[in-house]
Order: C-alpha cells, then sequence, then structure tokens
C-alpha cells in the first residue's frame, strides 16, 4: 500500500473519530470518578479466571487498594462484560443520552486509563481532539485566505504595494510567532469563558501565520502575471479584478492547498503550548494542550506514561497531514485551456478555409 493511500486511511480514520466523538468515546469527557486515579490502561480478555472461553470480550479491571492514592493490586483483578451500542445518559443532565459504542454495566471501560482526577483519558483525546482540529483548520483557513490575498495583490499590484505588503509580512516574521502567540493570549483576559477563549485563540494563530504563506503565493503570482495567459487577458481588455479571479486564482490554489496543509500541524502545535501554559482552551472544554498539561512533571511522564496520549495521537495526524502537502503541491495549476473553456472566452473570428481557433 502507497504512503498516499495510507494517508488517506489515516485521514478518514481521525475525520471519523472526531466527528463522531459522542458515540466513539465511552464515558463523558468531565465525568470524575474519585476512587480510580491514575488508573492503568484496562486490558480486554475472552477468558475467564476459570480458563472458560466467552465470546463476549471481558474488561480486565484492577481492584484499588484501600488507604493507598493511584495503587492497584495486580491479584484476583475483576472481569467485567462489555456491552456494544448503549445509550448512557449524562451526568449533568440525565434526560441527555447519547449512544456509545461500549460501556460496562457499573461505568465506563478505560481503555487508556484515567488521569489525576479520574476522568477517561480515551475520551478526553476523541473530544479534545476535535476541538483541537476545529481551531487549527479555522486558524489555518482563515491565515491561508489571508495570505492568498495579500500574495495576489503584491504579486499583481505595482511596485509601490509590492514593496509595503512585503516590508509588512517581513516585519511580521521577524517576530518569534511563538513568544508573540504567547504574549499576545497572555495579555487577553483569562477569566473569559471557554468558547471565547478558544475563539480568541483562533484568531490569535491566523493573525500571526499568514505571514510567511503570503511571501510564497506572492513569488507564484508574481510569475503567473509573467504568464502567456494573463498577457492575452489583458491585451483583450480584461480587469485586474477579472485577471485575478479567473486567471490568478486557479493558477495559486495548488499552492494555497500546500500552505493551508502545511500551516494545520503548525496550528496544532501552537494550541497545544497556549493550553500547556494554561493561556488557551480552558475546562470544561477539553484540548490536546489541556491533557498535557497534566504531565508536565517528569515524574508524571514516568509513572504515568498514558497521560502521554495526545503525542501519540498526533504523530499519524502529522505523517498524513504532510504527505497531503506533498501531494497538493505536485498538483499543476489550471491553464489556460481549462480556464477559457469556462469562465473566459475570448473573441473568435472564423476566417474563411481556416478552422477556429480552440482553447
Amino acid at each position: 500500500m502507497s504512503t498516499t493511500r495510507i494517508a488517506t486511511v489515516l485521514i478518514a480514520l481521525y475525520t471519523a473519530l472526531f466527528l463522531f466523538a459522542d458515540f466513539f468515546a465511552v464515558a463523558d469527557p468531565a465525568a470524575i470518578d474519585p476512587s480510580l486515579p491514575y488508573l492503568p490502561p484496562e486490558a480486554i480478555r475472552f477468558t475467564s479466571s476459570s480458563g472458560r472461553f466467552h465470546l463476549r470480550p471481558l474488561l480486565v479491571r484492577r481492584n484499588p487498594i484501600a488507604g493507598q492514592f493511584a495503587a492497584y493490586s495486580q491479584q484476583q483483578p475483576a472481569l467485567i462484560p462489555l456491552r456494544f451500542f448503549v445509550f448512557t445518559a449524562s451526568p449533568d443532565d440525565p434526560s441527555t443520552r447519547h449512544l456509545r459504542i461500549c460501556a460496562i454495566s457499573d461505568g465506563a471501560a478505560h481503555f487508556l486509563g484515567t488521569d489525576e482526577f479520574g476522568r477517561d483519558v480515551w475520551s478526553r483525546l476523541v473530544y479534545g481532539g476535535r476541538l483541537t482540529l476545529l481551531i487549527s483548520l479555522s486558524a489555518a483557513l482563515a491565515a491561508t485566505l489571508v495570505a492568498l490575498a495579500v500574495g495576489i495583490v503584491a504579486g499583481y499590484s505595482g511596485p509601490l504595494a509590492d514593496s509595503a505588503l512585503m516590508r509588512l509580512v517581513e516585519a511580521c516574521m521577524a517576530v518569534p510567532w511563538l513568544y508573540l502567540l504567547l504574549a499576545v493570549r497572555a495579555l487577553l483576559p483569562l477569566r473569559s469563558p471557554p468558547i471565547v477563549a478558544a475563539a480568541v485563540c483562533a484568531l490569535v494563530m491566523a493573525a500571526i501565520g499568514w505571514a510567511r504563506p503570503a511571501r510564497i503565493l506572492r513569488g507564484a503570482a508574481h510569475a503567473a502575471r509573467q504568464s502567456a495567459y494573463v498577457t492575452l487577458a489583458r491585451a483583450t481588455g480584461a480587469s485586474p479584478w477579472h485577471i485575478a479571479r479567473w486567471h490568478l486564482l486557479p493558477a495559486l490554489a495548488p499552492l494555497a492547498l500546500t500552505q493551508f496543509t502545511v500551516l494545520v500541524p503548525q496550528f496544532i502545535a501552537g494550541e497545544i503550548a497556549l493550553s500547556y501554559f494554561g493561556l488557551g482552551v480552558t475546562e470544561p472544554l477539553v484540548s490536546w494542550g489541556d491533557m498535557l498539561a497534566a504531565a508536565q512533571h517528569l515524574s508524571a511522564i514516568v509513572q504515568y506514561p498514558w497521560l502521554m496520549a495526545p503525542i501519540w495521537a498526533m504523530i499519524p495526524l502529522f505523517f498524513a497531514i504532510h504527505i497531503f502537502a506533498d501531494r497538493s503541491s505536485t498538483r499543476s495549476p489550471l491553464t489556460l485551456s481549462s480556464v477559457t473553456r469556462h469562465w473566459y472566452k475570448l473573441p473568435r473570428q472564423k476566417v474563411q478555409g481556416e478552422s477556429p481557433v480552440r482553447f
């Protein structure tokens, strides 16, 4: 199987996982279980303690040791049957029910263990990935659109506008974006609502991340301006808006898509950095950065390595996104023949004895 197919499968799996997080999560991400702090990941087996085979999988749950914090006995674990496609009620609103992929009779299965408050890591990973990816995609889309507009204006306009925009781009690129991101977010009120903090996080990343793609797109727009079909369009009296809309945009579309796919992993890392330092997504919302904030100490990473689950989830996702970025960069831009076939018709004069000109 080629790397492109592997990346496609990974993107499809992550998309389905995040879109249907309510189904794939086994518990509410904010549900606290004080009796199971730092519970190790639970295994699944098909044999009972007596060695008898069962078609229904059994969840292996260790028993907490009385009087000790986050200590679990290795002897005689409880074997709990798993139930699939179960409706569970929300702890905050019992009338709200969600269809879960699986559950157990006395709570939720913790396939990736729990955190310090007994919250299910798998459920928080799914819900947090959806919010992190939503913020990153929104910020990347906004930054790409701004970069595309600035690149077209700078590449097609005169030298004065080009010089002014490029100086602005260079000034933005000279500042370390991560430190500027932290500084700008730190100036905002920390007690803002969680949804407002998530939106501000996306806006701040978009406002900082447009400069580098704008410089790349400006060079491509400048090269497309010198092309034959743009020269021909100007000679026929096409307006600059018409040329930018029907000629420059198709030429820059593959490069803009590449810049978008490159920005997504950077903004995922930016959201994680903000939430890790307590400046991004806040409770009760959950993101990957908020999850990693619980593993700031080396002792927590060594003793409870399942808290690093967002890191292991990001590696395949980044691999798939970069494969798509590489594929989109190899796509050829729309040429004059494909553009004029639908959007821009040149006046044709049929000369006797000659075939009409076709594009």
